[in-house]
């Protein structure tokens, strides 16, 4: 989708709604398993970027930035959907090229599908605000203090997608 993008997905032992869902999204970000899940994609990618370049050993640093928020803020199923579909038709391409609209309305149909199945508006959204992961310097040109995921540009997103006490987190961060 432009991007590199990661889903994670967890169940949680309380029921999920909008009014407790900001209290989960922290929990989960600050639990041994959001590490665990980031560090091992990491490595099975071969990126490198939460371990060393062997993947055997992660950065004394830790994972999260300081003092980070992770605000949330409610969209809808159709919000969500119309993110996917600007990732892919209108968001920066790295490579210079955006999909046509209708290939990109199957490509979100399907996805959407796949994560969501038949019951999709059954799914609650929220938007997370990408700041509890330090950038890569890409768009920056800084040089990064690892460990890095996102980017530092609009492209970076993180949706918490929830019903019952399951969850997806979706990140992307806008790189190639």
């Amino acid at each position: 989708m432009n991007s590199n993008t990661l889903l994670l997905t967890a169940d949680c032992d309380v029921l999920v709604t909008a009014g407790n869902s900001q209290d989960v999204v922290h929990a989960f970000l600050c639990d041994a398993l959001f590490e665990r899940l980031m560090r091992a994609a990491d490595v099975r990618r071969n990126w490198y970027n939460l371990t060393d370049e062997y993947g055997s050993e992660p950065f004394k640093r830790p994972l999260l930035r300081e003092g980070f928020r992770a605000t949330v803020s409610p969209p809808d199923h159709a919000g969500f959907l119309a993110r996917l579909r600007w990732m892919l038709c209108e968001a920066h391409s790295p490579y210079g090229r955006h999909y046509p609209a209708a290939d990109a309305e199957r490509l979100v149909c399907d996805f959407a599908r796949e994560l969501l199945g038949a019951d999709g508006p059954a799914w609650s959204f929220a938007a997370v605000s990408p700041d509890f992961l330090r950038s890569t310097g890409y768009h920056s040109g800084e040089e990064p203090l690892r460990p890095v995921y996102f980017d530092g540009c609009d492209s970076d997103t993180a949706t918490f997608v929830h019903r019952g006490r399951t969850f997806h987190l979706p990140l992307t961060n806008g790189s190639p």
